[in-house]
C-alpha cells in the first residue's frame, strides 16, 4: 500500500500562465489573445499571479491490475505436498489469513479466480467446467468461498480454460491502459475437452496463451510439483508473454517443489505485475517534460535514471528501478510536480 499527496492542481488564477499574462490582463480588451507586450502599463516582470505560482502538484492514479487465479482442479491435485496436499498448500499460499497472498493484496490488486476441470471432456457434459468470481478490490471472501466449497475433481482441460477465462477478461473496457493478467498454477500436464485422455493438449494450451497474449493478456505459469515438462512450461511462459515459443529468449516460469517455494513464486508474479505506472489527470506542456519533481517518502527521484522516473507520453508517470521496487512494498509517499504553466489539467465541462 502506499500514499500519494492528490491536493488539488492549483495553477496560475484561472488559466493566466498559460497564455503569459496576469491575472488583470486576462480577458482585457487591448489584449484579448492574452500578448499584452506592447499595450501601455504592461510589465512582465511585475506579474503577481505568476510571482505566486511556483508549481502545479498533479493528481495522479496508480494503475491497478487484473489478475485472475486459473486453478487446476484435477483429480492429481490430492497428491502430498509438504505439509498437505497440492490443494490445500495452493489454498493457504492464496487464501491463508495471515500470509495469503490475495489476503494481503485484496486492496491493492483486482483478483479473480477460475477452477478449472472437466469430466471426461464433453462426454460429461460442458467443457471446460469453471467456477469462480470476476476480478475485484475486496474479493478474498468470495474467492474464499469459491475454493473452500470445492474439491480436487477429475480432469485438466488447461488450454480450454485459458481461452475462456482471457474472453472474459477482454471484455473489461478500460479507459486507460491497465495490467490484465492470468495466473495459471497446474500441477500436469494438460488435455483437452476433446480428448480427455490421454494428456496431449500441450499445443492447444500454448495457443490459448498466445491468443490472450493477442487480447493484452499476460499469462504466467506456476507447475505445482515436478509432473509437467520444463519444456511445456518454458514453451506456456515463452507464449504467455507474446515471445517465440522455442526461440532465443526465455521467459521466467515457477516449478515449485515445496510450500515456500509455492508462496515464493506467487509473490514474485503478483508484486511484478503490480505495475509502477501512475496515471495523469492532466498532460505535461510540451517543453517541460524535463522540468517535474518526483519525490518518494520525500526523496526526489532523477528523471530517466534507472532508479529514478520516465515520463511515458505526456500524462503518465513510471518509477524505475529500486523506486519501483520501494512502492511495491509497505506504505510509501509518492509526489509529482510541474513548474507553473508547465501542465495541463484536464478541462472542466
Amino acid at each position: 500500500m502506499f500514499r500519494f499527496q492528490r491536493g488539488a492542481l492549483w495553477m496560475c488564477a484561472l488559466g493566466a500562465a498559460l497564455l503569459g499574462c496576469s491575472s488583470d490582463e486576462v480577458g482585457n480588451p487591448d489584449c484579448p489573445d492574452g500578448n499584452c507586450e506592447g499595450i501601455d502599463g504592461f510589465d512582465p516582470g511585475l506579474d503577481p499571479a505568476v510571482d505566486n505560482c511556483p508549481g502545479a502538484h498533479v493528481t495522479f492514479e496508480r494503475r491497478i491490475p487484473y489478475v485472475v487465479l486459473l486453478v487446476d482442479q484435477s483429480g492429481s491435485m490430492t497428491q502430498d505436498f509438504g505439509n498437505g496436499t497440492r490443494w490445500d498448500v495452493l489454498h493457504a499460499a492464496l487464501l491463508d489469513g495471515q500470509t495469503g497472498i490475495v489476503k494481503r493484496l485484496e486492496n491493492e490488486v483486482r483478483f479473480g479466480l477460475a477452477l478449472y476441470t472437466s469430466h471426461n471432456g464433453y462426454e460429461g457434459g460442458t467443457c471446460p467446467l469453471l467456477k469462480g468470481v470476476d476480478a475485484e478490490f475486496g474479493n478474498y471472501q468470495a474467492i474464499k468461498g469459491i475454493y473452500d466449497a470445492a474439491q480436487p475433481d477429475e480432469d485438466t482441460p488447461t488450454g480450454e480454460s485459458l481461452l475462456a477465462v482471457a474472453e472474459d477478461l477482454q471484455k473489461i473496457y478500460l479507459n486507460v491502459p491497465t495490467p490484465k493478467v492470468i495466473v495459471l498454477a497446474t500441477d500436469g500436464e494438460p488435455d483437452t475437452c476433446e480428448e480427455p485422455d490421454p494428456e496431449n493438449g500441450q499445443q492447444e494450451s500454448i495457443a490459448a496463451a498466445q491468443s490472450a497474449y493477442g487480447m493484452g493478456i499476460e499469462t504466467y505459469v506456476i507447475s505445482v510439483g515436478d509432473e509437467v515438462g520444463l519444456g511445456h512450461l518454458q514453451d506456456m511462459a515463452n507464449a504467455g508473454l507474446g515471445l517465440p515459443v522455442g526461440g532465443g529468449t526465455n521467459a521466467t516460469f515457477w516449478q515449485a517443489l515445496d510450500q515456500d517455494q509455492l508462496y515464493d513464486a506467487f509473490d514474485t508474479i503478483i508484486n511484478g505485475v503490480r505495475d509502477c505506472v501512475f496515471a495523469l489527470d492532466g498532460n505535461v506542456v510540451p517543453g517541460f517534460e524535463d522540468q517535474g519533481k518526483v519525490k518518494l517518502d520525500g526523496q526526489d527521484l532523477a528523471k530517466d535514471d534507472p532508479n529514478g522516473w520516465k515520463l511515458n507520453g505526456s500524462n503518465e508517470v513510471q518509477l524505475l528501478g529500486t523506486a519501483c521496487e520501494t512502492i511495491q512494498d509497505g506504505e510509501h509517499d509518492l509526489s509529482i510536480e510541474f513548474p507553473c504553466g508547465g501542465y495541463e489539467p484536464p478541462k472542466i465541462k
